[in-house]
């Protein structure tokens, strides 16, 4: 068992806590708690704990009182880092498509186009050519068009982007 495991236990009562004990800071935040509730650091004695003392919820709801500020803050870092880090992929992902749209090989910025035409070659095919040449239409998992998806609106999203910033001097191929 995780402190991850007990959050929405603690989250009943304490809210903030039960947050904030899903999260990278959960053993900082378990370790506040099983001092409050007198047990040991693990997040299986904190479980009993809970289970069995009908003041645990009341402990926990003090804990959330008497260190609102405290507890703000940590959500507001956490918060803070989630979306620095969101912030890195971003920027990778951006700059892995800028470095393909300027690379002189074929196959480095021509997949991306490659994926679209084909995405929409095979939507087109399977359900307007095929229907209407009486073929049945093949079962196409719906992971694959969830994958063809995801490739696609990231790809338009960033170029798309990119396109619209009168800064970035895009090349036209890609």
């Amino acid at each position: 068992m995780n402190w991850k495991d007990i959050a929405s236990v603690v989250g009943s009562s304490a809210p903030v806590l039960g947050g904030l004990l899903g999260g990278p800071a959960g053993g900082a935040i378990g370790s506040i708690i099983s001092s409050v509730l007198g047990t040991g650091n693990t997040p299986d004695e904190v479980a009993v704990a809970l289970a069995s003392n009908p003041d645990a919820a009341v402990k926990l709801k003090q804990i959330e009182k008497e260190r609102q500020v405290e507890l703000q803050t940590l959500l507001v870092q956490a918060e803070a880092n989630r979306l620095a880090a969101d912030t890195q992929v971003i920027v990778a992902v951006n700059a892995t498509m800028q470095a393909e749209t300027v690379s002189e090989h074929w196959p480095t910025y021509s997949w991306r186009p490659f994926i679209g035409f084909m995405t929409g070659v095979m939507a087109f095919g399977c359900y307007f050519v095929l229907p209407l040449l009486k073929i049945p239409v093949p079962t196409v998992p719906e992971t694959v068009w969830m994958m063809f998806g995801g490739i696609l609106g990231v790809a338009s999203w960033f170029r798309g982007k990119a396109q619209a910033d009168p800064a970035n001097p895009m090349p036209v191929k890609g």
